[in-house]
């Protein structure tokens, strides 16, 4: 099956998308990569900070779903880590839908309302084995910061951390 980003529409995120992003992430992350259950209370922690935030104007919680089912599929978390500096959190997409361009337009789309706030920065942390989205990040004009070893949840890993400077006259 092919399909158009016209077949997806973004929106703001929900307090009733938090089970569905809670269990896509953790089933993801421990199934597909392998990491301990320990990540299951990271995202919960991660979602009750952000949850604490949502309403506030520099924030941009984007859910992604199918326009034919209403499902979620993709989700990315903007908020703010200092007032000048925005930060990214949960990106995730459904296997199924990688490859599309969706990731990209989600990540523009954080992007756009963090110039519009007038951030200065955006940063994201990863992970090295994430290389799709270490790709993608790289392809958005986000720039590799530090790399150091990680032992995180049951793996060890490079974490990455990087950042992007707005605007960004040079794309």
């Amino acid at each position: 099956m092919t399909y158009q980003l016209s077949s997806f529409e973004f929106r703001d995120y929900r307090l009733t998308d938090r089970e569905w992003v809670a269990t896509v992430s953790v089933d993801h992350y421990t199934r597909i990569e392998g990491f301990d259950p320990s990540f299951a209370k990271a995202v919960s922690t991660a979602l009750d900070l952000l949850e604490a935030r949502n309403d506030e104007e520099a924030s941009r919680f984007l859910i992604v779903e199918t326009v034919e089912t209403r499902r979620p599929v993709g989700c990315v978390f903007l908020s703010a880590d200092e007032p000048t500096t925005g930060r990214l959190r949960l990106f995730y997409l459904d296997a199924a839908y990688r490859g599309l361009g969706i990731g990209r337009r989600m990540i523009e789309e954080v992007i756009a309302h963090a110039e519009a706030q007038g951030f200065e920065r955006i940063r994201v942390s990863t992970y090295d084995r994430h290389e799709a989205a270490c790709r993608l990040y790289r392809n958005l004009g986000f720039r590799e910061q530090a790399r150091k070893p990680a032992l995180a949840f049951g793996q060890q890993m490079h974490q990455i951390e990087f950042e992007k400077t707005l605007p960004d006259y040079s794309r």
